[in-house]
């Protein structure tokens, strides 16, 4: 379950669950900021065993969707295009392929 607030703070009308919720551990998450987004990218690249460049993860961290589900999704198809046509990533084919 997912929630801006804790379980005791949003208000769960039925008391057995909301005591259930109340017993499970409860995480506060913030969004990466932008040196942490690129070491995400880093670490899902090299498990795909592939070389994303820095300067290619920081013009994408600065010019695309920062959440990290579009940026994956991103990763994986700038992987597969560059398996396809047989070009490493730079910056210019980033740009060819996103039609930037």
């Amino acid at each position: 379950m997912s929630a801006d607030q804790g379980p005791q703070s949003i208000g769960i009308q039925l008391p057995d669950l909301q005591s259930r919720l109340a017993w499970d551990l409860v995480f506060h998450l913030q969004p990466l900021d932008e040196a942490s987004l690129i070491q995400a990218l880093q670490r899902r690249a090299r498990a795909r065993m592939f070389d994303f460049p820095d300067e290619v993860l920081d013009y994408l961290v600065k010019r695309v969707s920062r959440d990290t589900h579009s940026l994956f999704r991103l990763l994986d198809r700038l992987d597969e295009a560059s398996l396809a046509s047989k070009k490493k990533i730079t910056i210019p084919f980033v740009k060819e392929e996103l039609g930037i």
